[in-house]
């Protein structure tokens, strides 16, 4: 756990027997975190799949969530053909200070092969931004500690992160936001596409799936 929240990796390949603390808390943990319940784990290990599924399900009341169970021996080849499907995944970063929509997004989103990380405010979004750069970031506008017009703000004054796509998901009228940034800023607000809460699930997937083809053009 230290070193994960040292280092944010892209994914965790993770045994279920060790000292301390086993694979099963560890899973708990991440998925409690909302910094890391979009972590990708593969799970690698001697214990039977349906054996790990039940137990952790007893202990923690909610389904096992993870990318990939290989039961020891496995072949490389194997490894290696998770290790490569995840990496391949667009990584999105979705930043709201409601638990709710938060849980509704990452849903939608969890029926496409998208990686999704969640961030509550906007100082942990920025922070997660700059560790591990997303493909896409959907971001609500009101929101503690800094709201999504400072998250913009800083990211479009970083040159490592002025490309950035940025999906706006708000309650606030478009034009108010874009009079706004422009007062604060004297900038246009530059973001990919502006949707209004509430949003269609099979629109709001439309819509990533245009932000992302652009990303990968």
């Amino acid at each position: 756990m230290e070193l994960i929240r040292e280092e944010s990796p892209d994914l965790l390949i993770l045994d279920m027997l060790m000292p301390r603390m086993d694979g099963f808390a560890v899973i708990r943990e991440l998925r409690n975190d909302p910094k890391y319940a979009g972590l990708p784990i593969i799970v690698l290990t001697t214990v039977i799949e349906d054996a790990a599924y039940r137990r952790y399900e007893l202990e923690t009341g909610v389904a096992m969530e993870i990318q990939g169970y290989i039961e020891k021996p496995a072949p490389p080849d194997e490894l290696l053909r998770h290790v490569s499907r995840i990496v391949d995944q667009p990584y999105i970063i979705v930043a709201d200070d409601d638990p709710d929509i938060l849980e509704a997004v990452t849903t939608v989103l969890a029926s496409q092969p998208y990686r999704v990380a969640t961030a509550r405010d906007g100082l942990q979004c920025l922070d997660m931004v700059r560790k591990q750069t997303p493909d896409l970031l959907i971001l609500d506008l009101l929101m503690p500690r800094m709201d999504g017009f400072g998250v913009i703000r800083e990211l479009q004054a970083d040159p490592a992160h002025a490309g950035l796509p940025i999906m706006v998901l708000t309650t606030v009228v478009e034009d108010a936001s874009r009079r706004r940034y422009e007062l604060e800023t004297g900038r246009d607000l530059h973001v990919h596409s502006y949707l209004q809460k509430p949003v269609a699930p099979q629109e709001l997937l439309r819509i990533v799936g245009q932000a992302l083809e652009r990303v990968t053009q």
